[in-house]
């Protein structure tokens, strides 16, 4: 047969494990009572159903004709822009204008913003630099961007983050490809839950300037999905960004937002890049190229979504309300990773730290733990040395026995 896709599309094949295993896990449902589905990284109640905010849903159905069926301009209203640049940096919002050039640009869905980033700020058959233990859609964008991922080691020997190899890895990559992009996952890292430390980001910020300072392009994703769910207060969990104060002048550094985790727009896709840079240049070759991107690949963004976001931001009887919802979110999943801390506690069962987000993940050496948690009617899902569980979907009744399970095979 005559070869159909082109060469550099021979590759692909999309062999989503967690889709798959979610998609068992439901039919299997059906048939037994008692399985238990840890694998859907989406906030839901107990008894079910995806967690909605009522505050979103008044929006939604309140929203006028123009508001929810014209095209949503490329980049977004001021309502959007300016309402999520300010719930990202909260309390250090003001700091941040103040020291930084910046622009922000809606894309779809957080996914959208760190895929136009890996594509505009990498050449081809370069390499991003991530921890070891990452969200397996990265790798689909990196490899839809001609790009691939190099990693460092998340731990060292207390389980603290490996500044260290971070720092081994990030020079070795940038004195090999004249370039270093990083893509970090922080607060409530996705799969570990793990947290970085203020220190930990000094450090980290650190050894971007050190690199800079060597002529080299310097380019930090932060991918911070799971912000607003860290097991802290909210003013608190946005104290990391103290660091960026420190970054030198060439830095471009992209905050990537995502209304799906903060909103529960799961299906709205809708997100933003945010680009800082002390350097008006190199804000200005981020607003040009994140523009082309938006155009060239999906046109512009859900008016629907950028709309109720914008609503909500915009007016203070709205964002009230959200706040307020949004600690009811917190607490629910704070009092799941509690329990399932304690049991795992009792069980002698070794987990990576946790301190927010939607999953907690359990170290194992069973090469077939998969199947044998399956046998046992449980669903998690296996990466490398590890198996995570997401708390998010799991009901508070199911995690004494889903931590019994995973003892009894791990």
């Amino acid at each position: 047969m005559k070869r159909i896709v082109g060469k550099h599309a021979e590759y692909k094949k999309l062999e989503s494990n967690i889709l798959q295993i979610s998609q068992e896990a439901k039919a299997a449902k059906k048939k037994y009572s008692d399985v238990i589905d840890a694998t859907v990284g989406m906030l839901h109640h107990e008894e079910g159903n995806v967690f909605k905010f009522d505050v979103v849903d008044d929006v939604l159905h309140n929203l006028n004709d123009a508001e929810t069926y014209h095209y949503a301009p490329v980049r977004g209203t001021k309502d959007f822009t300016e309402g999520v640049f300010n719930w990202v940096f909260g309390e250090n919002a003001e700091k941040i204008k103040q020291n930084f050039k910046y622009s922000i640009i809606p894309t779809t869905g957080g996914s959208g913003a760190i895929s136009n980033s890996f594509y505009n700020f990498n050449d081809f058959n370069q390499k991003v630099l991530l921890p070891n233990y990452y969200w397996s859609p990265y790798q689909n964008f990196a490899l839809e961007a001609n790009i691939d991922l190099k990693t460092f080691l998340m731990y060292d020997e207390n389980f603290h983050f490996n500044v260290a190899d971070f720092k081994e890895k990030a020079l070795e990559l940038a004195k090999e490809q004249d370039r270093l992009c990083v893509l970090l996952n922080d607060p409530s890292n996705n799969p570990t839950g793990l947290c970085m430390t203020k220190q930990d980001w000094k450090e980290v910020i650190q050894v971007l300037n050190e690199v800079s300072r060597m002529d080299i392009p310097v380019i930090l994703i932060h991918d911070i999905a799971y912000i607003d769910y860290q097991m802290k207060d909210t003013k608190y969990s946005r104290e990391i960004f103290e660091s960026y104060l420190d970054l030198d002048d060439d830095v471009l550094a992209i905050v990537v937002f995502s209304g799906s985790k903060t909103f529960s727009l799961y299906g709205f896709r809708v997100g933003a890049q945010i680009g800082l840079s002390k350097t008006q240049e190199t804000v200005d070759h981020f607003t040009r190229v994140g523009d082309y991107s938006v155009r060239g690949r999906f046109s512009s963004v859900s008016q629907p979504g950028l709309n109720i976001i914008g609503k909500i931001f915009n007016k203070q009887e709205n964002k009230i309300r959200f706040e307020k919802e949004i600690e009811i979110a917190k607490t629910m999943l704070k009092d799941r990773a509690t329990l399932f801390l304690e049991e795992a506690e009792k069980n002698n069962l070794e987990i990576l730290p946790y301190c927010g987000g939607f999953f907690i993940s359990v170290p194992t050496k069973n090469k077939n733990i998969f199947k044998d948690l399956v046998d046992d009617h449980v669903y998690v899902i296996p990466m490398q040395d590890i198996i995570r569980v997401a708390i998010s979907s799991l009901a508070m009744q199911d995690i004494k026995e889903l931590v019994r399970k995973i003892k009894k095979h791990i």
